[in-house]
């Protein structure tokens, strides 16, 4: 589709439109719907909604679909791009975390950061935490990792303490005596996890990086006092509201 070129860079994020098709009509040829976002450092999101099926509930080829999201990663300035994880799994995909810079975004929705708890996973979400955290190490006086593999952490818990005065705790499990009532806030970078609805610090703020929608379901509906926060819910909020936004 075509795309107007304003020298900025872009991301392309990739939104399922769930129970839509891409042509209403036989002979119509189909077009992604297409919103340009503005972002922070120089950055435009190129907001594109792909109906789940092909035409009149006809599902996707998996050649086609894949073609036409290509053709959006070709478009000009474009040098990242994101899907969400629905439409992920529709082309068999493994889900990768968001980009830097829409991370960022969400790190900035979280007003404090007192007591920090960690939801350990892999070496990729360990690495791209530990960059986002940096700038926030000034305001934190409690951490604390879930993780049965202390080991990992060793390097990055003597960098805290040294740097900041801040010790490290481990837990093999959330507890909630780990965090205080609106003053925590629970980073999950496990893949599949189960948030432990039940022992959450109370009015906490949850920070999913891999925007899983079945988390998001489950802390909605039974702890609303948990404020859940991730990219695609960051994404299709600022899709929503359309702040500064060209349609194309």
């Amino acid at each position: 589709m075509d795309s107007m070129d304003t020298g900025k860079k872009k991301i392309v994020y990739f939104h399922l439109e769930e129970g839509q098709s891409l042509k209403k009509r036989f002979f119509s040829p189909g077009k992604l719907k297409e919103t340009v976002l503005e972002l922070e450092d120089g950055y435009e999101l190129l907001f594109c909604r792909v109906p789940e099926y092909f035409a009149h509930g006809r599902p996707w080829e998996q050649e086609r679909l894949e073609k036409l999201l290509g053709d959006e990663l070709k478009l000009p300035e474009v040098e990242l791009y994101y899907m969400q994880p629905q439409l992920g799994r529709l082309l068999a995909m493994k889900e990768k975390l968001p980009p830097e810079i829409i991370l960022r975004q969400v790190f900035k929705q979280n007003p404090c950061w007192e007591y920090l708890l960690l939801i350990g996973g892999g070496r990729e979400e360990d690495e791209i935490f530990r960059t986002l955290i940096k700038q926030y190490l000034p305001r934190i006086n409690h951490f604390s990792v879930i993780t049965d593999q202390p080991a990992d952490y060793e390097e990055f818990a003597d960098y805290i303490y040294e740097e900041y005065g801040i010790p490290t705790a481990y837990s093999g499990q959330i507890k909630r005596q780990l965090g205080k009532r609106k003053r925590t806030v629970v980073i999950d970078g496990r893949h599949s996890y189960r948030p432990p609805v039940t022992v959450l610090p109370e009015e906490s703020f949850y920070i999913d990086l891999f925007s899983e929608r079945e988390k998001q379901i489950l802390l909605e509906a039974r702890r609303k006092d948990v404020r859940y926060l991730s990219a695609v819910k960051f994404l299709d909020t600022l899709a929503e509201n359309g702040y500064n936004t060209r349609v194309n």
